[in-house]
């Protein structure tokens, strides 16, 4: 669209694209529509908000995590992230042998398969796909509280793929916790199809009562049909409010295509001290999300009923375990990226026996090649009776998931335009 004169740094106004409208191939009218030459758009975590409801999350998550597959044909290109240490003050930054805070950049691209459509898109979705470029860029901060801001900044900047431009850049903290739950939200429904017990309505436990927590109790409503909700947490004044909080906007993320129609009234909470209260609460659950930064597992393996489903999604370093060993082994695993594996969660799959109860990964599950609850339903299986989503993200899923809040906010005037 520009007029690439780099040395005059000329570009064409928009005037003068309208009027040259005529003039281009009608296939780059497509492009023309969804490309500001000269501008980038500015979304903050409001604006994001509004664009990328759970439904947009669990579409565009079905897709990114669908473009990773053990063939590696999905599309998918996700570089080795960079990370950079920060020393609080007082240390010498990069030197210290102080325990340092980190900026890590995650890169990630998504090049579509030559005539193959994207597993499972909508009909509507079945057009051309472009190329998605981006980079996520997220920091830890200890100290961030005391300062009023959040311990885990977020933010993903798209690429324009044709131009090499920045098109967006996207605020992601709501996103993030968006896009994980999406992931277990699918990985739910993939291992609640056909459950053997017959259910139509589901318990669901869920562990933390942070945005992630809140999230994912939104996400799994969406993919199956809840009617009751368990909330445990370390302090029951916060497990207390996100309670207030969904019986409030009951109604939030309520849509004719969501499987929760009716509003989720039975909602109770849990100290997580509370070892009684907490035991009856997993013998009664059929889902279990798990949403803490702890280094301990959360309960005792044995805990859970027969044919439950657990999604792992607060452990992402090999010294931090939300599940203990006993539970891993009565598993059918599915992860959503072979980085899973190296968490703590999974620290006793070692050996010549490390993956037999992995059966893969996300993607192939999406795309069809795996079904997820074969062993778990087995009764030759006396070992495995449960099933596991451990995922720790990828940028992929960042990149896809600003998109889709990107394509909404430029189709309907929401956030800033900043001239480059």
């Amino acid at each position: 669209v520009a007029n690439h004169n780099y040395n005059n740094h000329h570009y064409d106004t928009l005037d003068n694209i309208s009027a040259k409208i005529l003039m281009i191939k009608p296939t780059s009218i497509a492009s023309i529509s969804r490309t500001r030459a000269r501008e980038m758009l500015i979304l903050s975590e409001s604006d994001v908000k509004q664009c990328f409801p759970v439904s947009a999350a669990i579409a565009a998550n079905r897709k990114a995590l669908a473009s990773l597959r053990k063939d590696g044909d999905g599309g998918a290109k996700v570089p080795t992230r960079i990370g950079l240490p920060y020393h609080a003050a007082g240390g010498s930054s990069g030197t210290s042998s102080s325990a340092a805070d980190w900026t890590l950049f995650k890169p990630a691209a998504y090049y579509p398969p030559r005539g193959k459509p994207m597993e499972n898109a909508e009909s509507s979705d079945r057009k051309e796909e472009e190329v998605l470029m981006g980079m996520k860029l997220i920091s830890i901060r200890s100290n961030n509280p005391k300062l009023n801001k959040p311990m885990v900044p977020a933010t993903v900047m798209l690429v324009h793929a044709e131009t090499g431009i920045v098109s967006a850049i996207v605020a992601a903290t709501y996103l993030t916790a968006a896009r994980t739950a999406a992931g277990s939200a699918i990985a739910t429904e993939a291992a609640m199809a056909n459950h053997p017990s017959g259910k139509d309505a589901f318990t669901l436990v869920v562990f933390g009562a942070g945005l992630q927590a809140e999230m994912h109790i939104k996400a799994i409503k969406h993919v199956v049909n809840v009617n009751k909700i368990v909330i445990v947490n370390r302090t029951l004044e916060r497990a207390e409010n996100l309670k207030n909080d969904l019986l409030k906007n009951n109604s939030d993320g309520v849509v004719e295509s969501a499987k929760t129609l009716s509003p989720v009234t039975d909602i109770t909470t849990r100290l997580l001290s509370d070892d009684v209260g907490v035991c009856n609460a997993l013998k009664d659950a059929d889902i279990i999300a798990t949403t803490t930064n702890t280094c301990n597992p959360l309960f005792p393996g044995e805990w859970p009923k027969q044919g439950c489903h657990i999604n792992g999604v607060g452990s992402y370093t090999p010294l931090m375990s939300e599940v203990d060993d006993e539970l891993v082994k009565r598993c059918e695993l599915i992860i959503d990226t072979k980085e899973a594996l190296e968490v703590g969660d999974l620290s006793c799959m070692k050996g010549d026996d490390a993956h037999q109860n992995c059966i893969g990964l996300i993607g192939d599950i999406i795309s069809g090649d795996l079904v997820v609850g074969k062993r778990r339903d087995d009764p030759n299986e006396s070992k495995i009776d449960c099933t596991f989503y451990k995922s720790v993200g990828t940028a992929i899923q960042d990149v896809f998931s600003a998109q889709a809040a990107y394509e909404y906010a430029f189709e309907h005037n929401i956030g800033r335009s900043v001239e480059m």
